[in-house]
């Protein structure tokens, strides 16, 4: 055989492989692209979808936490309404002695264990500490709520 006609089919063995190669590793890196397009298109639609349904929930929890809000600072308005009430009838209640002594007989003092008989300031400091109680009960019956429709 001559040398080269050997020479010359296998430069063309290894030519046409070189080409077939280098198309197919084209065409694979096209095809791979194609599918990482895709995908990313997919991810992307779905990551759309997931954002307008979480601001669609985070608008309705929002609505709703705004009604808590309102319902309490309307229970806080009543309470304090109560509360200015209930000091503006004290103006008539005598106010605690200076005295400091406890006093000599039972029953001889004029503020006494009973509501009926107590002091002004008494009364004032019992409704003030009436009212810091409700607003911390609603306040928690407003956070219970929240708690409760975000679960």
């Amino acid at each position: 055989m001559n040398p080269y006609l050997i020479a010359g089919s296998v430069l063309a063995v290894v030519l046409a492989y070189g080409a077939g190669h280098w198309q197919g590793d084209d065409a694979g890196q096209a095809k791979v692209q194609a599918k990482w397009d895709q995908d990313k298109a997919r991810l992307a639609e779905e990551y759309a979808a997931n954002v307008t349904a979480m601001r669609e929930k985070e608008q309705s929890m929002q609505v709703n936490a705004d009604k808590l809000r309102q319902e309490k600072d309307r229970e806080i308005r009543e309470v304090n309404a109560r509360s200015i009430a209930l000091s503006n009838s004290l103006r008539n209640r005598p106010e605690r002695p200076t005295s400091s002594g406890v006093p000599e007989t039972a029953g001889a003092g004029q503020g006494g264990c009973t509501g009926k008989n107590l002091y002004r300031e008494n009364g004032e400091f019992l409704i003030k500490l009436a009212v810091d109680a409700d607003e911390l009960r609603i306040a928690l019956k407003q956070c219970y709520a929240q708690y409760d429709a975000l679960k």
